[in-house]
């Protein structure tokens, strides 16, 4: 302002007083923020830096999320082959029930056999996860990425528990044909019944195991005795079967769960090095704050003095 004449020492200390007030309006946006680089033009080589880092670690981590709902998938389809291995073994308990049992008990004995059958196939046709069974189909695929590499990818092939031919190594019955049929259902004398007696109609329930009944197309009581051992010996080997396609589908897990872990903690070191290049020394920059507030506060009671002193001499000039 025209007029108006200061003295060194007050040019001086209002200069002070301006680099204070800038250091200290810096200090509180690196306390307020948590961050000593919030922008390129505080130090552009640091900020650019932590950017990269940081988009890696958010890429990671989207990737991870994909990989978290594959484990959904397969945890789905491995929920599923737990309640089938206890199905299988209510097929063998009522299988085994019904050798020795009345007729009547017999009878009742296919009732429940085909209805646990029927609804074993149900339940594998209700294993997906968001619209992907991998029990119901040698085609189905589960594709997961890792990373932007392609290479990364690891693929997870479907099983077709409910197999309605034989020799399909990745169904529950493996060595018999058309166990079930095409609606899931159970083809009873594919399951119960003996290769030696093949050629005369199939079983059709359990009465017709039973010689002392007189029944119609009865068996023999050699031949219902090999019936009933080759069935057992059919879910048996179903069992087997299921235990080691569950392994299998416990190892995918393992496997997606590790990258899963991996991803995770890699996403953290890659954030955790962006942090090292932006974040803020708290404790300093409060000290700072601190020490700043004193320089404002020593600077306006050094202009106050300087004020007062010339107030003194002008009133001595008088």
């Amino acid at each position: 302002m025209s007029g108006i004449t200061l003295t060194a020492t007050e040019t001086n200390t209002l200069a002070s007083l301006s680099q204070a007030s800038t250091l200290f309006t810096t200090t509180q946006n690196e306390l307020n923020t948590g961050k000593k680089v919030n922008s390129a033009s505080d130090d552009a080589v640091a900020y650019f830096r932590s950017k990269s880092l940081y988009d890696r670690s958010s890429q990671i981590l989207t990737r991870k999320a994909n990989v978290d709902q594959s484990i959904q998938s397969v945890q789905a389809a491995l929920d599923a082959t737990s309640a089938v291995d206890g199905l299988l073994k209510q097929l063998k308990g009522v299988l085994e029930g019904a050798r020795g049992a009345s007729t009547s008990a017999r009878v009742s004995a296919t009732v429940q056999f085909k209805s646990i059958a029927q609804q074993l196939g149900q339940l594998i046709k209700d294993a997906s996860y968001q619209g992907l069974n991998l029990l119901t189909s040698t085609s189905t695929t589960l594709a997961t990425q890792f990373s932007e590499r392609t290479a990364a990818t690891f693929t997870i092939n479907g099983f077709n528990y409910a197999s309605t031919g034989a020799g399909n190594g990745n169904s529950l019955f493996t060595g018999s044909g058309k166990v079930f049929k095409a609606d899931g259902t159970l083809n009873f004398s594919a399951l119960v019944g003996s290769t030696a007696n093949s050629g005369t109609g199939g079983v059709s329930g359990f009465s017709q195991l039973n010689v002392g009944s007189g029944i119609a197309g009865g068996f023999t009581a050699s031949a219902a005795a090999v019936i009933f051992t080759e069935s057992d010996n059919r879910i048996d080997a179903a069992i087997s079967q299921n235990d080691a396609l569950t392994a299998a589908l416990g190892t995918n897990v393992n496997i997606l769960q590790a990258r899963s872990n991996f991803s995770a903690a890699y996403a953290s070191t890659l954030s955790g090095g962006g942090d090292k290049l932006t974040l803020a020394d708290l404790n300093l920059e409060a000290a700072n704050s601190q020490a700043l507030a004193l320089r404002q506060q020593i600077g306006i009671q050094s202009l106050s003095v300087t004020g007062t002193q010339n107030s003194s001499i002008l009133s001595l000039l008088r």
